[in-house]
């Protein structure tokens, strides 16, 4: 059968989508649903990469045409071997090159309707990334804003449980969003990843009459580097401000950095930063706190002296729409249900 070079990697027409790429290519970042059968693995392709450098294009070709009948033989007899007659499988690589074709042909031979998408990831990582931008573009965000220990993101993840549109960058992100904000023994997902599931999040907002609300962010997120278009969205973007007494706010922290704060070295980062902004002194504070679990006093002054003046200088640089200020008096959930409920009342009628 006759193989086909198709350009859209998000057609549902097809039964799979196959990446043929390496596992480590694969983990960094793949299609939306795509499952992994390497044409050759990590070690084989870096073996025929020497080879081409070192020894010749000609023997770098013979050992990878073998290496790569043995892997497809292998994926013949474990998975393929097992799908119908009428399974029609789409199939990229790096560019929709060599690799994705030495599949593809075996494939259509014994009978399947098989495609390529032309370009490969290559393509797909350029559609993502022209697609997080205009939809950044084109979609209206309201902005959940506040000093730490605010709720933010409580309040958002209660407007999602009542039908709102949200993007929960940090869930995305897998981090709370500040030097304290690694979750232990979680890995971040690479930016590509990352970017990937930002696409298609984003992609799934209603542009029309319904706002996206989200958390206010710096440009990174852990390791994560958040798209330029994006942060200017956030920037132009209409504001709640949320507000809490300081108690109330040390309180939220404890119980919300609760299964942190005893992790070895969780300080570390925070307190290397901070010095060189708060000076020597109020981190020998800090460290004592630390040592003698006082985490009232080390939370009061985490607020008082690093994170507040953090805030107001950030917050007085920015010139946007206030949209709303709300005040806790207490933070609970009875009072984060009534703020979530608030801020979807007041966004329907809402027009900048």
């Amino acid at each position: 059968m006759t193989i086909k070079y198709i350009k859209k990697w998000d057609n549902k027409n097809y039964s799979s989508i196959i990446d043929v790429r390496s596992p480590s290519e694969f983990e960094e970042d793949h299609i939306f649903g795509s499952i992994n059968y390497p044409v050759l693995y990590n070690n084989q392709r870096e073996k025929i990469g020497a080879l081409y450098k070192n020894i010749s294009s000609f023997q770098a070709k013979i050992v990878g045409a073998s290496l790569i009948s043995k892997n497809i033989s292998f994926h013949l007899d474990k998975t393929f071997i097992n799908n119908k007659g009428d399974w029609m499988p789409l199939i990229y690589c790096w560019r929709g090159g060599k690799r994705s074709y030495s599949l593809a042909i075996i494939l259509s031979q014994i009978g399947w309707r098989v495609a390529i998408l032309k370009g490969g990831y290559k393509q797909y990582r350029k559609d993502v990334l022209d697609g997080i931008k205009k939809m950044c573009q084109d979609l209206s965000f309201i902005v959940i804003s506040g000093s730490t220990g605010t709720a933010k993101t409580k309040i958002l993840q209660e407007i999602k449980k009542k039908g709102g549109q949200v993007l929960d960058l940090e869930k995305l992100a897998e981090h709370k969003g500040s030097l304290l904000g690694k979750t232990p023994n979680t890995i971040q997902p690479s930016q590509k990843i990352f970017e990937s599931n930002l696409y298609k999040e984003l992609k799934d907002f209603k542009k029309h009459n319904k706002y996206v609300f989200v958390e206010s962010e710096s440009s990174k997120i852990g390791k994560i580097n958040l798209p330029a278009e994006l942060i200017a969205s956030i920037k132009e973007s209409p504001y709640i401000e949320i507000g809490a007494s300081i108690p109330e706010r040390i309180s939220f922290l404890i119980k919300d950095y609760a299964d942190f704060i005893l992790e070895k070295d969780f300080f570390k980062p925070l307190f290397y930063h901070a010095e060189k902004i708060v000076g020597k002194g109020i981190i020998n504070n800090w460290k004592k706190s630390y040592k003698h679990k006082l985490w009232d006093e080390l939370a009061y002054s985490l607020i008082s002296n690093y994170y507040d003046p953090l805030y107001n200088h950030n917050k007085n640089r920015k010139n946007r729409i206030l949209f709303a200020k709300m005040d806790f008096v207490k933070i609970n959930k009875e009072e984060i249900n009534y703020i979530a409920n608030d801020i979807i009342l007041k966004s329907k009628n809402y027009k900048p």
